[in-house]
C-alpha cells in the first residue's frame, strides 16, 4: 500500500510535467491572510453584535444550530458561512432565508467601489500597491454590510481560515467566541503542528469576551487556547459545562454522533452565554433540522440518473481526516452491512499538506466500489486531485478491478457508474466542498435542505427602476422588478391592510364589494387560461423546431393557439380595467427615491450643493 510519502512524491512528479499556466493555478490562489485590506472597507459602524465560531471541523455546523436557536428565540440574526453552497450569495442568510442574489451582488460592487477609492489614497500615502481585495475579503465585506443593512441584531459569522488574520476578525463587536475541535488542516497557510494552529485560531478572543470551547480538543490544544485567554484578558469556558442544558434530548428519535453532540454542546453554551434566561428545547431544535448543505444530507439523483432509479445518494463534505473519521465511524456503523458493498464517488482537493492515501484508506473496504473524480477548478480553488492517483491508492485495497470506476472523471459520469454499481446499496459522495459545490449545480441534482430565499427589497427596487429607464430589463430582472414593488406595496409601512401586523395585530382589509370580487374572479380565470396557452405555444413551437415536416399543420396549430390567448389576455385586462377603476399608468412603476425609503436622497443633494458652490 502506498505511503503518504510516496504520493506526495508522485504528486510532485505530475507537478514537473504540468503545463505552467496549471502549476500557476495551484501556487496563486488569491489568500492574503491579514486584515489591513479588510479594515478599510467593512463598515465603520457595526450595527449588529457579533458571534464568531472558529475552529477546524464543525464551525460551519455550531453557526447553524445557533441559527436555530436564534429563530426559536425570536431573534434576528444573520449568518455568514464559507465556503457557500451551490453559490456565492448562499453563504448568506438573515432570519433563515437566503439573501437576494441581486442585493448580493449589489454590495460586492459597491464593497469593490470603496475599496478602489481607499487603495488608490492608500498607494499615494504609503508608497505602495496594497493589492486588490480578495475574494473572500470581498465576500466577508460584503456580508457584513448587508447585516447592517438589515437591521439585524447579531450576526454569526464563521471564520474562513484560521482565525487571527481571517477577514472575518475584522468584526468589531463580539458578543462571545466559540472554537470547535481543532486538528491539522491548511498547514501550509496556519501552522505545522497543532498547537501552532490552536494558536492562529485563538486569535479570535477579545478581552471580557466569553470564549467557548469544544472539551474533547487534546490537552495541548486547551495549554494553547488557555495561555492565549489569560493573555487577552478572558477565560475559557468548556463545552461539557452545557451537559446539563441537552438532559431533555430524545436520544432515540435523535441519534446523534459524537461530533454532532459536541457541535451542539458548543452551541448550547454559547447561547446561554448571550441569554442566560432563556431555555431552549433541544428537541424542538434539532426538530427544525439545523444543518448546512452538503453535510450529512441525502441528495435525490433521479434526474442525474434518467429516473431509471429512484436514486438517494449521502453526500457528506469530509475533506479533512477529522471529517473523514467521523464519516467512516457513521458509515461502519449505521450503513454498511456485513460483507455488503458501499459505493463511494470521492473527490479532493490538492494540497501538500492533505493526507491523500489515508483519507481513503480511511473510507473504503475491500469490498467496497468506488468512483474518484475531479471537480472543475474555479477561478479561485485549488486544483483537485488526480483521479489517476485515487485509483492508484484504491487497487491496492479494492482487488477486483470492475469495482473502480475507470472513466471519464467528471462528477457526473462518477455519480450515474455508483448509483447503477450500487444496487439498492447505500451511495456516498465525499471529499472536497468545491467537488459537492459543483454536484449541487448539476441538472438532476436535488438536495432535501431547501432554504427559501428573501424577497428583493427597497434598494433593489430602487436599482431597477434607474435600470429600466436606462435599457429593457431582461424576464428573471423584470420578475424581481414586479416582487419588489408588491413587496413595497403590501409592507406595513405603505399598507393600510398590514399596518398593524408588525405590533402583532391582524390585517385590516375592507370588505370587497360583491360586483368588485366577481371582476377579480373573471380576471384571474382569464389570466390562468392565458398562461395556459402560452405553454401550449412554446410545446407547439418546439415541435415545429424539431419536425420540418409538419409545419403546415403546426402553424395552423399554433395560429389558433395565438388567438384563442390574445382572446383571454383582452378579457384579463377589461377585468382588471374594471378592477382598477382606471388604465393602467406604466410611468406609476417609475416611483422616486423619496418615495421608496421616506427619506431625500442625500447622495444627490450634496452632489447638487458640489455643482452650486462651483457656479
Amino acid at each position: 500500500m502506498p505511503a503518504a510519502r510516496d504520493i506526495q512524491r508522485a504528486l510532485a512528479r505530475i507537478r514537473a510535467v504540468m503545463p505552467a499556466q496549471k502549476q500557476s493555478a495551484m501556487a496563486n490562489r488569491n489568500i492574503k491572510l491579514g486584515l489591513e485590506r479588510i479594515s478599510r472597507v467593512v463598515p465603520e459602524e457595526q450595527k449588529w453584535i457579533g458571534v464568531h465560531v472558529g475552529g477546524t471541523n464543525g464551525k460551519g455546523s455550531i453557526c447553524a444550530l445557533l441559527a436555530g436557536m436564534f429563530k426559536l428565540s425570536g431573534i434576528s440574526h444573520g449568518t455568514y458561512i464559507s465556503p457557500a453552497l451551490p453559490e456565492r450569495h448562499n453563504a448568506i442568510t438573515i432570519n433563515g432565508l437566503y439573501i437576494n442574489k441581486r442585493m448580493y451582488d449589489m454590495e460586492l460592487q459597491h464593497v469593490e467601489e470603496a475599496y478602489r477609492r481607499v487603495s488608490s489614497g492608500w498607494t499615494f500615502a504609503a508608497g505602495e500597491d496594497p493589492g486588490d481585495l480578495t475574494p473572500f475579503e470581498l465576500e466577508t465585506a460584503a456580508a457584513f454590510r448587508v447585516f447592517n443593512k438589515m437591521n439585524v441584531q447579531y450576526g454569526i459569522v464563521e471564520v474562513g481560515m484560521g482565525g487571527a488574520t481571517d477577514a472575518t476578525n475584522a468584526m468589531k463587536d463580539k458578543a462571545v467566541t466559540v472554537i470547535s475541535k481543532i486538528d491539522l488542516d491548511h498547514q501550509e497557510y496556519l501552522g505545522n503542528t497543532i498547537e501552532e494552529i490552536a494558536k492562529v485560531k485563538a486569535g479570535i478572543m477579545r478581552p471580557g469576551v466569553p470564549c467557548i470551547v469544544d472539551h474533547t480538543n487534546p490537552s495541548s490544544v486547551m495549554d494553547v487556547l488557555r495561555d492565549h485567554a489569560r493573555t487577552v484578558g478572558t477565560q475559557v469556558s468548556l463545552s461539557s459545562k452545557a451537559l446539563p442544558f441537552i438532559e431533555s434530548l430524545d436520544r432515540d428519535r435523535f441519534k446523534l454522533q459524537d461530533y454532532e453532540q459536541q457541535n451542539l454542546l458548543c452551541a448550547t453554551l454559547a447561547f446561554r452565554n448571550l441569554f442566560p434566561h432563556l431555555h431552549i428545547d433541544v428537541n424542538k431544535l434539532l426538530a427544525l433540522k439545523p444543518q448546512l448543505p452538503g453535510r450529512m444530507e441525502q441528495v435525490s439523483v433521479a434526474g442525474l440518473t434518467d429516473g431509471t432509479r429512484q436514486k438517494s445518494v449521502l453526500v457528506d463534505g469530509a475533506h479533512n481526516m477529522l471529517g473523514v473519521e467521523a464519516l467512516a465511524k457513521y458509515v461502519d456503523g449505521s450503513l454498511r452491512k456485513t460483507s455488503e458493498p458501499v459505493t463511494w464517488v470521492i473527490g479532493l482537493s490538492s494540497s501538500k499538506s492533505k493526507p491523500f492515501s489515508k483519507i481513503i484508506e480511511t473510507l473504503i473496504r475491500p469490498e467496497d466500489n468506488l468512483a474518484f473524480v475531479e471537480y472543475a477548478q474555479g477561478p479561485n480553488d485549488p486544483p483537485p486531485a488526480p483521479a489517476d492517483l485515487g485509483r492508484g491508492v484504491a487497487t491496492q485495497i479494492i482487488q477486483d478491478e470492475s469495482r473502480i470506476y475507470d472513466g471519464e472523471p467528471d462528477i457526473g459520469n462518477g455519480v450515474q457508474w455508483a448509483c447503477s454499481k450500487a444496487g439498492d446499496g447505500p451511495v456516498i459522495v465525499t471529499g472536497s466542498l468545491y467537488m459537492i459545490r459543483e454536484f449541487y449545480k448539476m441538472e438532476g441534482v436535488e438536495p432535501s435542505r431547501k432554504i427559501k430565499t428573501r424577497r428583493p427589497g427597497r434598494s433593489q427596487l430602487w436599482r431597477y427602476i434607474q435600470l429600466s429607464k436606462e435599457r429593457p430589463l431582461t424576464s428573471e430582472e423584470a420578475r424581481e422588478f414586479k416582487q419588489a414593488r408588491r413587496h413595497w406595496y403590501l409592507s406595513p409601512m405603505n399598507s393600510s391592510v398590514f399596518r398593524d401586523v408588525r405590533n402583532g395585530g391582524n390585517p385590516m382589509s375592507p370588505p370587497t364589494p360583491e360586483s368588485i370580487r366577481k371582476h377579480q374572479q373573471d380576471a384571474a380565470h382569464h389570466k390562468s387560461q392565458a398562461d395556459g396557452y402560452r405553454s401550449a405555444i412554446r410545446s407547439a413551437r418546439k415541435d415545429m423546431d424539431s419536425n420540418a415536416d409538419g409545419d403546415g399543420e403546426l402553424s395552423k396549430i399554433l395560429e389558433s393557439l395565438e388567438q384563442r390567448r390574445d382572446e383571454h389576455l383582452r378579457a384579463y385586462n377589461s377585468a382588471m380595467f374594471k378592477v382598477r377603476g382606471h388604465a393602467v399608468d406604466s410611468e406609476k412603476k417609475y416611483m422616486s427615491f423619496e418615495d421608496i425609503f421616506k427619506q431625500p436622497d442625500r447622495r444627490r443633494s450634496r452632489i447638487a450643493a458640489l455643482l452650486r458652490k462651483r457656479t
